[in-house]
């Protein structure tokens, strides 16, 4: 699971550094509620699944502000494949002021700091991004 947490980072990462318009990744679940979660709240652009059922991808639209500048800062992965970080929602802080975000893992599905902090519920911190 935490695999694909590292290959979306990765990808949304180098394809904003080459400057590219989309990228693409595998469709897994999972995957997309992270990537919808990123769409909501403007991080990236327009998502779409395409293929058929057995083989299926996701293409991620980017997005870039008035001076090309990638609308993603910066990342940090928390939960890692060797050791998983879990949390309650006191310890959900607010990423750089409010700018950015941290997503959780919930029994409720991926959820932002801020939803985390609303519904009382904690999981597994997954990543920052600002």
């Amino acid at each position: 699971m935490n695999h694909g947490i590292s290959q979306i980072i990765n990808n949304l990462k180098t394809a904003n550094i080459a400057g590219k318009d989309k990228t693409t990744l595998g469709f897994s679940k999972f995957r997309k509620s992270i990537l919808d979660k990123l769409s909501d709240l403007g991080f990236i652009g327009v998502i779409k699944v395409t293929g058929t059922a057995p083989i299926q991808y996701i293409e991620v639209g980017l997005l870039y502000d008035a001076e090309n500048k990638p609308k993603i800062a910066g990342v940090q992965q928390l939960s890692k494949y060797s050791r998983r970080v879990y949390g309650s929602y006191r310890e959900a802080h607010q990423v750089k002021n409010g700018y950015g975000a941290l997503l959780v893992s919930t029994p409720k599905g991926v959820l932002t700091d801020r939803e985390v902090r609303a519904q009382k519920i904690g999981g597994e911190f997954l990543f920052k991004i600002w």
